[in-house]
């Protein structure tokens, strides 16, 4: 069953809906790229590799809590609307991101340190796994029909916009206090700016126009369970969802988080040279999210989707050669081209995936299979990408991986079906 199309967003609830997504997105760049430095603060030194692995892995411990916050915020918006969802998902994240700036490192505390570090990271990974899905639902719900490509698509945008914030405060601060600096106190300061920016967002975020709470699961089996309902009930759409967007989730990930350590702790380029070319690239996927859902609306999701991982295959060991040159012009290339190609069908898959589901499950069942694919598969790949180098000694290993996540990723969308020049269910 179809759901009429609702009027088009005004303005201030397209910024509102974008705007606690920028900033969840804000908090998890700054903690990847400034692994190096936590790694050194919050765990215990000896091993250089080990920090680093130990900071990795509390960053897939956050990912992997995605998959319960996308299930716990999913069933809350299924069932008590999107605006409550969002505005929740949002306090959480600035309350748990200004935390970890006020944090005692591990010289004061001893392992009282990292493991406060890694409570703050699991709920800030809960909240963001409610926080993305919800939005681009809100988005795609109340865009017009021939035009969800490119309204969905914004939400993408949105958290490469807090990725290259995030990115670029690290960048100001190592290029304006020292290093001793920013060991002693400097490294505190782009946490703590989450506490305004937390509260203008959840300011604006009252101004959302309250929505019809959604249906039950009318004629359902599972009334008071969204999450059993779609377990039982979309299971392949699950399957194909989370399968389907490992690739899009590995290679942004390689290039938005791993690839400033990688380079740094290699020697290859110094700090502020890797977090430039980290935020050049996610210039370039800010810029592309919006054109690729505009191309999808015109040829549909598929084929971007299909394009996009072919390069991926193609390009993924030419960017690990091209970076490890020391050649400043052929890295940006390189980042600039995979991460165009990242774009093009990570953009697309967020939408196909929203469309998908029906209305009254929509937000359930994005929430667990885009988590899946972000949480899970995705966002342990900075932790894989370390450990496959520790294992074969070989600084191109990365690629390996994400030649393998790319192949599966475009056999399941080759089994995939169109949806977007259908309307809503």
């Amino acid at each position: 069953m179809t759901r009429p199309e609702t009027a088009p967003l005004k303005p201030i609830a397209v910024i509102a809906g974008m705007a606690g997504n920028m900033m969840e997105w804000y908090d998890f760049a700054l903690y990847g790229v400034m692994a190096p430095t936590l790694g050194t603060l919050f765990f215990p030194q000896g091993n250089h590799l080990v920090s680093i692995l130990s900071v990795f892995g509390v960053f897939a411990a956050g990912y992997i809590m995605r998959l319960g916050g996308g299930a716990f915020f999913g069933h809350i918006a299924d069932h008590h609307g999107r605006r409550i969802a969002l505005l929740t998902s949002a306090t959480l994240m600035a309350v748990t991101t200004s935390l970890v700036g006020f944090l005692p490192v591990y010289a004061k505390i001893g392992i009282g340190a990292p493991l406060l570090l890694v409570i703050l990271r699991l709920i800030q990974g809960l909240s963001t796994g409610g926080e993305f899905v919800t939005s681009i639902t809100y988005l795609v719900e109340n865009a017009p029909p021939h035009r969800r490509g490119l309204i969905g698509t914004l939400a993408g945008s949105s958290a490469c916009m807090g990725l290259l914030i995030g990115s670029g405060a690290a960048m100001v601060l190592f290029s304006i206090f020292t290093t001793e600096q920013i060991h002693q106190w400097a490294w505190r300061l782009p946490f703590l700016a989450s506490i305004p920016l937390g509260l203008s967002i959840a300011v604006l975020r009252t101004s959302l126009p309250q929505e019809d709470k959604p249906d039950r699961h009318v004629g359902s089996r599972h009334r008071r369970s969204s999450v059993l309902h779609v377990l039982l009930d979309h299971p392949w759409a699950l399957i194909r969802g989370a399968i389907g967007g490992w690739a899009f989730h590995a290679g942004f990930y390689t290039i938005a988080i791993f690839m400033s350590s990688y380079l740094v702790t290699g020697k290859v380029f110094s700090e502020s040279t890797a977090l430039g070319l980290q935020s050049a690239s996610l210039g370039a996927a800010l810029l592309m999210a919006p054109c690729a859902g505009f191309l999808s609306d015109r040829f549909g999701r598929k084929t971007m989707a299909l394009l996009s991982l072919a390069g991926m295959i193609g390009g993924a060991y030419p960017l690990f050669r091209l970076v490890n040159s020391g050649n400043n012009s052929a890295a940006l290339a390189a980042m600039l081209v995979f991460m165009l190609f990242v774009t093009l069908g990570s953009a697309t898959y967020q939408v196909w995936l929203a469309e998908v589901f029906p209305r009254t499950l929509r937000a359930t069942g994005m929430g667990i299979s885009y988590n899946i694919a972000a949480g899970i598969l995705g966002g342990t790949t900075p932790l894989l990408c370390a450990t496959l180098m520790e294992v074969t000694h070989e600084r191109i290993s990365p690629a390996y991986l994400l030649v393998i996540a790319s192949a599966v990723s475009f056999l399941m969308c080759v089994v995939t079906r169109e949806t977007g020049h259908k309307p809503l269910k």
